[in-house]
């Protein structure tokens, strides 16, 4: 590959990064907004948050590690901040131990960054202490790690659309926006230079994945539930118009 298809091909990995950088540091500021308008952040799962925050800390430091492009490096950490935001939210608005205590949310906020920012500083040292004595199977543990972490993340929301028979609290903006950015992110892998970051490109399709089958789920569910509403306020008119047919020939009868 000559020096100018090699430049080509960084100036469209970093152009896609930083599109899909821009969608993704903005994706969870819908979902925000929704949980502070409602005051409330029923039918979202805060154990789906936090799990998710902890899935970005590991691709914070295996994008490092691996060096991936800029926007790819900067989009966990955003994600991290904004996933720990709604997760604080669900405790400050529906945990009867947090509800409306703003100093006790931000002190669990503060925590958990730091003690996440320490764990990565960390992580990232040690990785790369192994990578210098050819020990590679911690970078590919922590690959791996926030794949699984993202994926067992879902579980508590797809539970939650189980039991509920209904997709409500998540917001579909965030849901596109999400997809969006990472189907950006996806692209921009393609073009950074060879060896391909198998298990970036996993993390990133695997949200896809998941937030598309929410997404189809939200109409396929809301629909039926609108059916089945709908057909219930029918059947009670109808009743209604056979009680009152019944009271008028009652009365009927009375005067005969």
């Amino acid at each position: 590959m000559n020096v100018n298809h090699s430049n080509s091909f960084a100036i469209l990995e970093n152009t896609f990064g930083l599109i899909g950088l821009f969608i993704k540091s903005v994706q969870l500021v819908p979902q925000a907004y929704k949980n502070w308008r409602n005051k409330s952040t029923g039918g979202l799962s805060f154990a789906m948050l936090i799990i998710w925050a902890l899935s970005a800390v590991f691709l914070g430091i295996y994008s490092i590690v691996i060096q991936l492009s800029i926007p790819l490096i900067i989009q966990p950490q955003l994600f991290t901040t904004l996933s720990l935001i709604c997760f604080v939210q669900c405790l400050y608005y529906d945990n009867p131990y947090f509800i409306g205590k703003k100093v006790k949310t931000s002190l669990l906020f503060a925590c958990i960054c730091i003690v996440g920012a320490v764990f990565q500083s960390v992580s990232i040292f040690g990785i790369r202490v192994a990578n210098e004595k050819n020990i590679r199977w911690p970078e590919t543990v922590c690959g791996i790690s926030s794949t699984v972490l993202c994926m067992i993340g879902y579980i508590p929301q797809f539970y939650t659309i189980y039991r509920e028979k209904i997709v409500r609290g998540i917001s579909l903006i965030f849901l596109t926006l999400d997809m969006t950015g990472n189907l950006f992110y996806l692209i921009s892998l393609v073009f950074r230079p060879p060896p391909f970051a198998v298990l970036a490109a996993l993390y990133y399709l695997t949200i896809f994945t998941f937030d598309l089958i929410i997404m189809l789920l939200y109409y396929l569910l809301n629909w039926i539930k609108n059916k089945a509403s709908l057909k219930l306020e029918q059947s009670g008119q109808d009743n209604l118009e056979v009680v009152v047919d019944l009271t008028v020939a009652d009365k009927i009868d009375l005067v005969d």
